[in-house]
């Protein structure tokens, strides 16, 4: 068949160079996907889910207010709410399906939640999860533990808290004792602790938890604050949990410290700690607060640190 003619016959069918569908219209999506990320760490299968964002305000950062305005515009952050990230981390170890930190259920309020729909995307149901193992109890990674309704959202799994954070946030006590605005903080911990029972387990910080996942001790954020390590052969990943929250921030001036930090001089010591370790020996880190996925490694660079997250790849 001539040219002329395949143009002429492929034209009448419809399929004359895409031509027909070229005006067709689709309505605007309105809302981002799902977001799963799906990496390897040594023999481990390490899998990023967004929970959702949450909005707080700049003034929840605790320095020079001149230099904090001019780190977050040097980092592209427009003035006003700025806008975290809520990743959890799914780490399969082969033997294990475990979960660090639940994100915030829509206890948050409606941008935060999606956890059971990242779940789904990635073709795991919740009785799947074999350990749930929380930083520390706020209610941003600790309510996704729990229904709505108040029951397990993991309901085969067993739920790791480091002792000193369970007998802070799940004291009475400690609770009346509290300001009024800040009793609300405790409801996560009640909540959790209502749902798992004694599916509620602590350890000490420092424990190792499941082979090949350890508590790293990171205290002063919340009395029991724990990172966790992750190692698989020579592959290493640092959970950070809240160790940071603004990357353009406190990467680069790791000393500003947010006002949810109980222990505002124990939390900087521990930053400090954390991110001259990771980048000293190319450890891997996983951040619940940084742009999705929240993993990456830490460079050195004048007083602070850079973050080149990893590449997106298929393996």
């Amino acid at each position: 068949m001539k040219r002329r003619e395949f143009l002429a016959a492929t034209a009448a069918t419809g399929l004359g160079l895409g031509m027909q569908a070229a005006g067709a219209r689709a309505p605007i999506a309105g809302g981002q996907m799902v977001s799963a990320h799906r990496m390897k760490l040594g023999s481990f299968e390490v899998t990023t889910l967004l929970d959702g964002y949450i909005d707080v305000p700049p003034t929840v950062l605790v320095g020079d207010p001149g230099l904090i305005r001019q780190l977050l515009a040097a980092g592209g952050w427009p003035a006003g709410p700025m806008r975290l990230p809520v990743n959890t981390f799914l780490v399969n170890t082969g033997e294990k399906l475990v979960l660090l930190d639940a994100g915030g259920a829509r206890m948050l309020g409606p941008t935060a939640g999606r956890l059971p729909q990242a779940l789904a995307a990635a073709g795991i149901d919740p009785g799947q999860i074999d350990e749930v193992y929380i930083t520390h109890m706020h209610g941003d990674h600790l309510h996704g533990t729990v229904t709505p309704e108040g029951a397990r959202m993991f309901p085969n799994a067993v739920v790791r808290v480091a002792k000193p954070d369970v007998d802070f946030w799940g004291s009475a006590e400690n609770k009346a004792k509290a300001p009024e605005n800040q009793r609300p903080r405790f409801v996560a911990a009640e909540r959790a602790l209502a749902a798992y029972g004694d599916r509620l387990r602590t350890f000490t910080l420092g424990d190792e938890l499941t082979a090949g996942i350890r508590s790293v001790h990171a205290a002063g954020h919340t009395p029991g604050h724990s990172c966790y390590m992750v190692q698989s052969g020579e592959a290493r990943l640092l959970a950070l949990g809240d160790a940071m929250h603004v990357a353009p921030v406190q990467f680069p001036r790791p000393e500003i410290t947010v006002a949810f930090d109980s222990d505002q001089d124990g939390a900087r010591a521990v930053r400090a700690r954390l991110f001259d370790m990771a980048a000293r020996e190319n450890i891997l880190v996983a951040a619940v607060h940084v742009a999705f996925p929240g993993i990456g490694r830490l460079r050195k660079t004048g007083e602070g640190y850079a973050f080149d997250p990893i590449p997106w790849q298929l393996f």
